[in-house]
């Protein structure tokens, strides 16, 4: 499912992939509780609405993300 959002985006968003086992800290910080989780930040801060947790089609996860990205909030 990442492989296709890193093609399918690259040059719109930022894209990481974060191990959540090697990095604690970080999932604790975001307070992630579903896995595979996204995120998006806009300078620094969390996009309001952009969180998604827990299982999702590609097509579902395509309508989040160019909903997301249509939106003021992140342009």
């Amino acid at each position: 499912m990442f492989a296709y959002v890193f093609k399918e985006y690259k040059g719109s968003l930022n894209i990481f992939k974060i191990d959540h086992d090697s990095n604690p800290k970080i999932i604790e910080e975001y307070k992630v509780y579903g896995l595979p989780a996204i995120i998006l930040f806009k300078n620094g801060k969390e996009v309001p609405e952009s969180r998604w947790e827990g299982a999702m089609t590609k097509a579902k996860l395509k309508e989040h993300l160019d909903s997301l990205l249509e939106s003021t909030t992140v342009t």
